[in-house]
């Protein structure tokens, strides 16, 4: 789903009183929504008294102009600019800083992201640059990266439209919807699938010792796999390490798992 940012919005809790709530992002817990429940409408704007933390799972839709003229409500509430710069409504990509500057000139969507079969030592076939047209942001699992400054967060996942065909690759073709992240030190977005988001929450990635790069390819048991060949079937490795994903870049990553 699409978060609806900088809108007011009605999220059901079907049996108990649903919410009303002014849509926005906290820099370090994801998109969220405050206001509070439809009897406490005079205090929504000023003293809101419920906070949630969105996901594609939340039910919720938006208020319409009527809706929000007949609650008094204001285009946005004065606690918002508290929570520092906000995404443009329906494109928050936008406002990434880890993608700043590598959007198309004349199309403001499209971007080229690092699409790939896997890891190319296990495939033998290496990531092309594709280009993507963003289409909307979704919940990403939380993702523990250990860095200098400790744990890190980052929260989003973008799902674009795969707007022209790889040259080798076999697992995606023009038109399809990729999965994709926005990685700090790396020069383009990740495309990611499901599989590698829900693994991922059981691994802790040191960042590459040359690029700082926190994601890889493949999810971090199929690596371990490919690594270590040999170890019985029913073993599970803790920790290892791997070349960078960053291409041409040679630096090292360290995974452990939780």
């Amino acid at each position: 789903m699409a978060f609806p940012f900088g809108r007011w919005v009605m999220i059901e809790r079907l049996p108990e009183e649903p919410i009303v709530a002014f849509v926005y992002l906290d820099q370090h817990a994801g998109p969220s929504a405050k206001g509070g429940l439809e009897s406490e409408s005079r205090q929504l704007a000023t003293m809101p008294s419920r906070t949630v933390r969105l996901s594609p799972q939340t039910n919720l839709r938006e208020l319409t102009d009527d809706e929000i003229t007949a609650r008094k409500l204001p285009s946005q509430p004065s606690w918002l600019t508290s929570f520092g710069p906000q995404p443009t409504a329906n494109a928050p990509w936008r406002t990434d800083p880890h993608l700043a500057g590598k959007f198309h000139p004349q199309f403001p969507d499209d971007i080229q992201v690092l699409v790939h079969d896997g890891d190319p030592r296990r495939m033998r076939r290496g990531p092309e640059l594709c280009w993507v047209r963003v289409q909307r942001i979704d919940r990403a699992p939380t993702r523990p990266v250990t860095g200098a400054h400790g744990l890190e967060k980052s929260h989003f996942v973008y799902v674009g439209e795969l707007l022209n065909g790889p040259h080798t690759l076999e697992s995606v073709k023009k038109g399809d919807r990729i999965k994709l992240l926005s990685v700090a030190g790396m020069p383009h977005p990740l495309h990611v699938n499901d599989d590698y988001l829900r693994e991922r929450l059981e691994w802790q990635i040191t960042p590459c010792d040359k690029c700082g790069a926190s994601e890889c390819f493949d999810p971090p048991s199929v690596m371990a796999r490919v690594r270590f060949p040999d170890a019985p079937a029913d073993s599970e490795i803790q920790a290892f390490t791997s070349f960078c994903a960053n291409p041409n870049c040679g630096g090292v990553q360290a995974l452990k798992r939780l």
